[in-house]
């Protein structure tokens, strides 16, 4: 008999500590998105708060751990259902595109032509083709960029592998989606260790698919491990111990990588597999509670604040940006150039804090109402007949 029989429906569980990672992914990328330290040499506190800023930039890896872990685990849970396709890429849709293209469509279509989007989105939206077909990442590292919407490069990283990843995995055992991880993690640690010898920018291996998907493939491999009843035991008795193995693989990497430096060689190539296998762990330990073994840091990811701002991330992210072009940089005027550690905090915490009750009006006034919809395309049960 296969070990990956009568496992329970993980994808159909609500685990509060997931919307904490959530949550604590938004809050590190927000505030590396708004930093204003980026050029000037820090000492003492402030070099701490720089450093803490900087390494923001691995909240959109947590991000991909989680998406691997959940699209992956909503695959694998839906295996058999005649409407595997249908509802899968039904509700990726209803849940991504009407709050991205209704940004792109209030900008480019009623903002632009009335001049009233930023001079610098005017000047560059003759780019705007990549970001309505999720091809950015592909071209923002060519100068191809609409200023306002460079954070969108990791949608498009998303949307490719929500594209892609339900062809993969139909059909597919979670032993043999294991051994695809591997090799996908391994593809990927080579693909960017060889664009750095071969002098590609350090933009062309941080955002172009290949060189991120092993954060979405050991995601993946969480899916596929707790869905197997022999793995998930093991979980199960390690539970208290993977908080601790999570953050000695981050530590480690973080000495060996010179604390994650976002464009540096070391983190592009052996660190981004170090981050993405400390997040797996974080992943892991989250689903203490699931596993019935509930740890410190499950407890500490399921407060109320984080499990708020994980609920409503996706707003978060995509209006952070825009927010701060429109207001922010508008509001701090000369301030921007003090190059203030106190300064920076406080403007990093105000954007972070004007985008919550943004994307909070986003979720109940217009993003709710199309997420309703998404009853219409539950994965459907085998046929009696296909189950014989």
């Amino acid at each position: 008999m296969s070990d990956s029989v009568s496992v329970s429906r993980l994808s159909a569980v609500h685990i509060p500590a997931l919307d904490g990672v959530r949550g604590l992914a938004i809050l590190l990328v927000i505030p590396h998105n708004t930093n204003l330290m980026l050029e000037a040499a820090f000492h003492g506190p402030a070099y701490i708060v720089k450093e803490f800023l900087l390494f923001g930039w691995a909240g959109v890896q947590l991000f991909f751990v989680l998406s691997g872990f959940l699209i992956s685990g909503a695959l694998l849970d839906s295996q058999d259902s005649p409407t595997y396709y249908r509802a899968f890429y039904a509700r990726r849709a209803l849940r991504i595109l009407p709050l991205y293209y209704g940004i792109l469509a209030v900008t480019f279509l009623v903002l632009a032509p009335l001049q009233l989007a930023p001079v610098e989105t005017r000047q560059s939206q003759q780019h705007q083709i990549w970001l309505w077909t999720f091809l950015s990442n592909w071209t923002d590292p060519r100068g191809l960029t609409v200023a306002g919407f460079a954070h969108f490069w990791s949608l498009a990283v998303e949307e490719q592998f929500y594209l892609l990843w339900p062809l993969a995995l139909h059909r597919m055992r979670p032993e043999r989606v294991l051994r695809l991880c591997l090799g996908i993690c391994v593809a990927a640690f080579g693909f960017r260790t060889a664009m750095r010898v071969a002098g590609f920018s350090s933009e062309c291996v941080y955002e172009f698919t290949i060189c991120r998907m092993d954060a979405l493939a050991m995601g993946a491999a969480s899916a596929a491990l707790v869905r197997l009843p022999s793995w998930k035991a093991r979980l199960e008795r390690s539970a208290r111990h993977l908080p601790w193995a999570a953050l000695a693989v981050l530590v480690s990497g973080a000495l060996l990588t010179h604390d994650y430096a976002r464009g540096g060689w070391q983190t592009q190539t052996l660190g981004m597999t170090i981050l993405a296998a400390a997040f797996t762990l974080l992943l892991l330990a989250a689903l203490g509670k699931y596993a019935g073994r509930e740890n410190w840091l499950s407890r500490a990811l399921s407060i109320a604040p984080l499990r708020s701002a994980g609920k409503y991330s996706y707003g978060m992210y995509v209006l952070h940006f825009p927010i701060t072009k429109l207001l922010g940089a508008r509001l701090l005027g000369g301030a921007a150039t003090t190059h203030s550690a106190t300064i920076a905090v406080l403007y990093a915490a105000a954007v972070t804090l004007a985008t919550y009750p943004c994307a909070w009006l986003s979720y109940h006034l217009y993003e709710k109402h199309f997420l309703r919809l998404k009853r219409y395309f539950v994965p459907s049960r085998p046929r009696l007949a296909e189950t014989v």
